[in-house]
């Protein structure tokens, strides 16, 4: 009798612990899920930092025919870098786009300003990292000189893009820069599209032009605060 008593104890203690051990299981898998769901998303930074860090170079010292496709890619990678900065409020770096300080500080300034649109409803346009390009027109002004027209959409809304472009040390370097969005920045600073002329490789030099194109960023954005 007693050794019947012991065998069902052993049994019962073998049963409990095997749902002890299913139950620490199902426990540690309940955890892992958890863990799962919570999970850190890749930061949405991280596309814009590969564009704002991407190089481009031409084979001479001047852009010929045979670069057409690397300054088509170039004007790209800017547009998609700006829009996505705007879609994304992130700050990204353009030193790689823009070597001239006045045109930087402008676009930098454009960017900011265009960000804080967004965030009130936008500028009736959709901006965005992911764009649709349609064929891009490159037209030579001079010698080592390019006018590159980027059409452009995101999400079924519509944009274009044109870039003044020239070669400085084999590197792709946008010397003026105008999207021309109805009540965007630049399109209220620097000139409506039927008077803003991309063909100036020095305009951003002109001090003139440069002072009052600032002294009108400065009185858009106190109108848009």
């Amino acid at each position: 009798m007693r050794k019947l008593a012991i065998s069902i104890a052993v049994m019962i203690s073998i049963v409990l612990a095997g749902c002890t051990q299913e139950e620490h299981q199902t426990t540690q898998e309940s955890l892992s899920n958890i863990e799962a769901s919570v999970e850190t998303p890749e930061p949405t930074g991280k596309p814009l930092n590969d564009l704002a860090n991407q190089q481009f170079s031409v084979q001479t010292d001047q852009i010929s025919e045979a670069d057409y496709e690397t300054i088509k890619s170039f004007g790209k990678a800017f547009v998609d870098l700006y829009t996505g900065a705007v879609a994304e409020q992130e700050t990204v770096s353009f030193d790689n786009y823009i070597a001239n300080e006045n045109l930087l500080n402008f676009t930098n300034k454009m960017l900011e300003l265009e960000q804080r649109q967004e965030l009130k409803g936008g500028i009736g346009v959709i901006f965005g990292l992911n764009n649709e390009f349609q064929q891009a027109e490159i037209e030579k002004l001079d010698d080592n000189l390019y006018r590159l027209n980027l059409a452009f959409s995101n999400q079924g809304s519509g944009m274009s893009c044109q870039l003044l472009v020239q070669a400085d040390q084999k590197s792709l370097n946008i010397v003026d820069l105008y999207f021309g969005n109805k009540d965007g920045v630049d399109t209220t600073v620097t000139g409506h599209p039927a008077a803003r002329k991309l063909d100036h490789p020095e305009l951003w030099n002109d001090q003139v032009w440069v002072d009052s194109v600032m002294e009108k960023l400065g009185e858009y954005e106190l109108s848009s605060s």
